[in-house]
């Protein structure tokens, strides 16, 4: 994962995107909670949940230790890699009988990449300010990782077949 394409500008700049990465990451694993507990895939979405309630921590210690202000930069001046912040989880890659060993590698997949936009963003800065604060940013993401990675040791790989549903929802 690439820092923005331009370098960060100062601590503010900084703060906005590691806010937006946190706060977008809560309401993205809030709502595939939603979306999985509709789906009575319980243990999935109450992961989910836990994950939610860990970002919007970090988001509202971002404000409150660090200064970041909760407003968000304009649409479009986000200048991530993708469509969507880092630590996102791509619609795409959910199903709704998705098991929790599943879940969890989207969620370690997100929280790699997040470490790894502020080790590069800390690797490419002339600021020590910006150094220092990426990374422990990318401590704190990497602890995340551990974290993930400890509960997917608790959870066994889907068996073949685990999407097939025979009586699958319908829309009307």
């Amino acid at each position: 994962m690439n820092p923005p394409k331009a370098a960060i500008a100062d601590r503010a700049e900084l703060l906005a995107y590691a806010y937006a990465m946190e706060n977008e990451a809560a309401e993205r694993y809030q709502d595939l909670a939603d979306q999985m507990f509709a789906c009575n895939n319980d243990d999935v979405a109450e992961l989910f949940a836990r994950l939610a309630a860990i970002e919007a921590k970090h988001a509202k210690e971002l404000v409150e230790v660090h200064g970041a202000s909760p407003a968000p930069m304009a649409p479009g001046a986000y200048r991530w890699d993708s469509l969507e912040s880092p630590e996102n989880l791509p619609f795409a890659e959910m199903h709704y009988l998705m098991v929790p060993h599943q879940a969890l590698q989207l969620a370690l997949a997100a929280e790699r990449r997040a470490l790894l936009f502020y080790r590069d963003i800390a690797e490419q800065t002339d600021s020590d300010d910006i150094r220092a604060l990426a990374s422990e940013f990318a401590a704190e993401e990497a602890e995340h990782v551990r974290i993930v990675e400890e509960w997917l040791e608790r959870y066994p790989p889907a068996d073949n077949g685990w999407d097939e549903d025979m009586d699958p929802p319908m829309s009307h």
